[in-house]
């Protein structure tokens, strides 16, 4: 067997795994790019249990050449779905919170009461990071940070999470889903020190 044979393979193993089987399935059809700008957009508009990262890594590994367009528009519409989500808690908080469980209740009051860096670095930690990017959203509106800064905040954290998922995909192939893991994994340990230097040299 050729080392494209593995490749191809190796690509159908990933594609097989739980979750990006089931991302593959649906990004897969002719509205494929639609359906990944729409879980990108919810995901960040709602506080909902969906990922956008396997969908990225599904729909870049059936087709490469538009692995580009694929993080462009995960990116704009990450950022378009963290705009509707601050301005549904600029005006809703408090109803939203009223639907919400538990957990992403205390979430948000974590992130508020614990607020004590800049928008654009609060919005970048959300956005980068596994802290839930919603609640980030809904914490800035609150606390009636710009909008501005919140949507080139998101543009910059979710380009770059969304340029290595994208990147992870097309360099590594079957290996994409362990390596964007840990890339992101990493960046993410160094934007929350870089926040920790940033709170310490405000003090």
């Amino acid at each position: 067997m050729s080392v494209t044979d593995d490749i191809e393979v190796g690509v159908e193993e990933v594609l097989h795994t739980s979750t990006v089987e089931k991302a593959r399935e649906i990004v897969q059809s002719r509205s494929g790019m639609t359906i990944l700008a729409l879980v990108s957009f919810f995901e960040s508009a709602l506080p909902i249990p969906i990922l956008t990262d396997p969908f990225l890594i599904a729909a870049i590994l059936l087709d490469r050449t538009k692995v580009k367009a694929y993080i462009l528009v995960t990116t704009i519409t990450s950022a378009l779905g963290g705009a509707v989500a601050y301005y549904m808690a600029y005006f809703f908080i408090d109803t939203l919170l009223g639907f919400m469980p538990l957990s992403i209740v205390t979430e948000f009051n974590t992130i508020v009461n614990g607020a004590a860096v800049s928008t654009m670095v609060l919005t970048i930690l959300g956005a980068i990071t596994p802290v839930p990017y919603t609640a980030v959203a809904w914490a800035i509106a609150v606390l009636h940070g710009s909008i501005l800064v919140l949507i080139i905040g998101s543009l910059l954290g979710r380009g770059f999470r969304y340029a290595v998922v994208g990147y992870c995909a097309y360099r590594f192939g079957p290996q994409a889903v362990a390596y964007a893991k840990r890339y992101i994994g990493i960046a993410s340990i160094f934007v929350v020190l870089a926040v920790v230097v940033y709170f310490l040299l405000k003090m």
